[in-house]
């Protein structure tokens, strides 16, 4: 074989294969009691483990509307995220072990490494597209409804 075909070959495994990614995410619907206790709908990949939580919205340039990720861990505790290699806005909302909302960063800034923490202990946080928030009037008194505990 021609080297500068092997090294070409080389080359784009060495490119193609760090962006494959092996997590499976667990696809559900997600009811939620917005500020003014209408129940607004979201279909939801699930985040529920190291693998799946590190990976996250990263690399994703389309995300629908009314569609998102849920966070999920064992106990409640201050959440940190960023946004590094997500190149699409997100609103970012931190919930309680109750599934009460806590607080939300709107419309933050793609690729930025700002820490961006949940104002008390979380268990779930909701990655959305960004201005979700405001539309479908998710702030103080919201609650996710179908948590399954």
């Amino acid at each position: 074989m021609n080297r500068n075909f092997v090294l070409g070959l080389f080359f784009l495994l060495f490119l193609i294969i760090p962006k494959l990614s092996f997590a499976e995410f667990l696809v559900k619907d997600l009811l939620i009691s917005n500020s003014n206790g209408e129940i607004k709908l979201f279909t939801v990949e699930i985040a529920d483990n190291d693998e799946t939580r590190s990976i996250g919205l990263m690399e994703r340039e389309n995300i629908p509307l009314g569609t998102g990720m849920l966070f999920i861990w064992e106990e409640e505790a201050y959440r940190n995220f960023w946004m590094k290699n997500t190149p699409s806005s997100l609103d970012i909302l931190f919930f309680d072990g109750n599934g009460n909302f806590l607080n939300v960063a709107e419309n933050t800034e793609p690729f930025s490494l700002k820490n961006i923490q949940s104002s008390k202990p979380s268990q779930y946080v909701l990655e959305l597209f960004a201005g979700s928030s405001k539309l479908y009037n998710l702030y103080m008194g919201s609650q996710i409804l179908n948590l399954n505990k």
